[in-house]
């Protein structure tokens, strides 16, 4: 016995001599090698991810280069993470001077004898030096310089600024370094928000960060969690109930899959792509910018679940792909961005990169053209056969039916979307004209000036139309899209915020009789699918043999635009715009809008629903009282009256749309869906569209 105690005697002594020999040489060393400035780590500013947040301040992803890392200050890190990771990483922290020699010899000691170590050699200052001034290799002259140098960090620094250094330097697995990094990753909260046992069990992961994370087995986790929660108790930072109570405490593991967390990665691809041409690169990934953006994490949550929903509903009529974009008119915030169905399988953003025809999606900017002339809901457009001269021949629009409706005013030719005199009255106006028109509400795609552009024949994107329906939901007024609100960097310093600048561009009184006349649209025309209970405006586009499908709508406070087809152009079976972008539409804005009170348009300075001559207009009222007839009015009459004595409102005892006479009615108004006995199985009807047969003309 005497001899074994003998032995280790023996053996501790040479160690300390060792030590020391070491220790002498490390000061040696000192006097010979340059000495970092530590001096400079009061200001140190490591990599950080930047972090972009929703329009109320809810996080919506993080980006990161190759260090995941959130600097937080030590006042909001709780003091049950700080225990727990001093408890069991360096439980003399606050006694030591950057270095442990009773730590060293301990670990020096289970490692010779083969035993379990207990806590590492190193103390936090060490960990901390090795992190940002040193490279990982084992030598004893890479040790030594550590050592050195922990201990001018621990002369020079307070323990509580070095402590807030390594708990935002440390790597705690799957990409993420520092404590508020690692808290959003694996429990979805701020590292403030901690509990003791979600506490105990980050402070776990340390060690072996990717061995015991929670994510791979969350059985080893709980393993390490009790380790952490018994030396807690041992250095007495807490007591053995506490520390029962923690372990026995149900843990969320909320982590996310996708770098980029999963939500509106279209939209977060455009932001990124923006900020680093403002800023660079290595800002954007590195430099902590806390991007607050105008998107609404619930609608946009709705939005992508829809799109997805309702392409691989109808994936049977060879529609493979999807695109949303909702805005508020009034200041031009993007609210819900969808560039597709799958970020992952492709990142091309049907909002912004796909340029497609927009098909009868573009006559309202036709329609309101004409009114700027002078003209009036009232009047009276040719639904007949025309024949125009084109440098290619002789061209003669159709009507989707194949057939003509004779003489029709034109609120009615836009409800129900009719081809021929739509393009008599772009005729009229001047294509020029309508190009202006558009280019004021915020077209900037080329358009071709031809008159194949009243039935959409130039391409455009979802963002530019859907913003350009702002200007007609927004009385007239134009605002630019806003993706982004305020840029901070690092320090809380603004580097950039963005408001709306509004611009009057169209005149009230036209825009009035516009959303009108496209209210009627939904009412009773080619978008009854997107009769939303609420006053409502929109427009039903689709291309030439089912290539694209779009409906782009609006509320006083909301507009949204839909787009499906498919990404190689192929043609779906009988997809329209009145058909499955309209049913899109209609459940994303019943759910935006829920909660929300009911917004009315601005009274039409001209009535619908009659006829217009000389100084006189017919309109169809309630025989009994003279107010405007809506299509419940059991007695309407149509009637004429002075242009100045004309009715403005509807017999409000007969809730409804405008009337509409039964002779005018056609098989148009009706709604269809596919009637299919399968889910492989053709639609043996053909859904309710306006349809265009386009013949795209040279541009001149």
């Amino acid at each position: 016995m005497l001899n074994k105690i003998k032995k280790f005697v023996i053996f501790i002594a040479i160690f300390l001599t060792l030590f020391l020999v070491g220790l002498l040489a490390g000061v040696t060393i000192y006097s010979f090698i340059k000495v970092p400035n530590v001096e400079s780590l009061e200001n140190y500013a490591p990599p950080e991810a930047t972090q972009i947040f929703d329009r109320n301040g809810k996080l919506i992803t993080t980006l990161y280069d190759s260090e995941n890392r959130i600097v937080v200050p030590l006042k909001d890190i709780p003091k049950s993470l700080q225990d727990a990771v001093i408890a069991v990483e360096d439980s003399r922290f606050y006694s030591e001077i950057g270095f442990d020699p009773i730590g060293i010899i301990r670990a020096f000691i289970a490692d010779v004898t083969h035993r379990k170590e207990i806590e590492g050699g190193s103390t936090l200052t060490q960990q901390l030096v090795k992190n940002i001034y040193l490279t990982p290799q084992q030598t004893i002259m890479r040790k030594l310089v550590e050592l050195v140098i922990a201990i001018r960090v621990d002369l020079t620094l307070s323990k509580a600024k070095i402590l807030e250094l390594y708990l935002n330097e440390i790597y705690l697995g799957h990409g993420t370094n520092g404590v508020e990094a690692a808290s959003k990753y694996y429990f979805n909260k701020d590292v403030k928000d901690l509990n003791l046992a979600e506490s105990a069990m980050l402070a776990g992961l340390i060690s072996a960060p990717e061995y015991y994370s929670p994510v791979r087995n969350f059985k080893l986790a709980k393993e390490r969690q009790k380790i952490v929660l018994n030396r807690m108790v041992d250095v007495g930072f807490i007591t053995k109930a506490q520390a029962a109570e923690a372990y026995n405490q149900p843990i969320k593991i909320a982590h996310s899959n996708s770098k980029w967390g999963g939500i509106a990665p279209y939209f977060v691809d455009h932001i990124l792509q923006e900020m680093a041409k403002k800023y660079g690169y290595n800002e954007v990934y590195t430099g902590g910018l806390k991007i607050y953006t105008t998107l609404d994490y619930n609608m946009q949550e709705e939005a992508d679940k829809l799109v997805k929903e309702y392409v691989n509903k109808y994936k049977y009529l060879h529609v493979s792909e999807g695109a949303l974009v909702a805005i508020d008119p009034q200041n031009g915030e993007i609210r819900a961005y969808v560039g597709g169905t799958s970020y992952e399988k492709s990142q091309f953003d049907r909002v912004i990169m796909a340029e497609r025809q927009p098909g009868s999606a573009f006559k309202p900017f036709v329609y309101l053209t004409a009114l700027e002339e002078g003209m009036s809901p009232n009047t009276m457009l040719s639904d007949t056969p025309v024949t125009y001269p084109t440098p290619e021949g002789p061209w003669s629009p159709q009507n989707y039916d194949r057939t003509f409706m004779g003489n029709i005013p034109m609120w009615e030719a836009l409800m129900l979307s009719r081809n021929v005199p739509s393009v008599k009255l772009l005729a009229m106006v001047g294509v020029e004209n309508a190009i202006k028109t558009a280019r004021k509400a915020g077209i900037k795609s080329p358009l071709n000036a031809n008159l194949a552009l009243a039935l959409g024949a130039s391409d455009v994107n979802l963002l530019e139309l859907t913003s350009a329906y702002g200007v007609f939901a927004n009385r007239g007024i134009r605002v630019e899209p806003i993706f982004v609100t305020k840029v901070l960097d690092r320090n809380g310093k603004v580097l950039e915020e963005n408001k709306p600048i509004p611009q009057r561009v169209f005149d009230e009184k036209y825009i009035s009789v516009l959303d009108n006349m496209l209210t009627n649209v939904i009412l009773h025309g080619t978008g009854m699918a997107a009769n939303i209970g609420r006053p409502a405006a929109g427009k039903t586009g689709t291309t030439d043999d089912f290539r694209n499908a779009w409906f782009i709508g609006f509320t006083p406070n909301l507009v949204c635009g839909v787009w499906v087809g498919n990404d190689d152009n192929s043609p779906m079976n009988g997809v329209v715009g009145g058909f499955i972008p309209a049913e899109i539409w209609a459940s994303f804005m019943k759910s935006a809008l829920a909660g929300t009170p009911v917004a009315y348009f601005p009274k039409s300075s001209e009535p619908i629903g009659g006829s217009s001559s000389g100084n006189e207009v017919s309109v169809w009222v309630c025989d009994d009282t003279g107010k405007l007839a809506t299509d419940k009015c059991p007695n309407p009459v149509l009637k004429s009256f002075p242009k100045d004595k004309v009715p403005t409102e509807y017999d409000n005892r007969y809730p409804g749309g405008p009337y509409v006479p039964k002779e005018k009615k056609t098989k148009e108004n009706t709604n269809e869906k596919p009637q299919v006995s399968g889910e492989n199985s053709q639609p043996t009807t053909i859904p309710k569209h306006e349809g265009n047969s386009i013949i795209v003309l040279p541009q001149r």
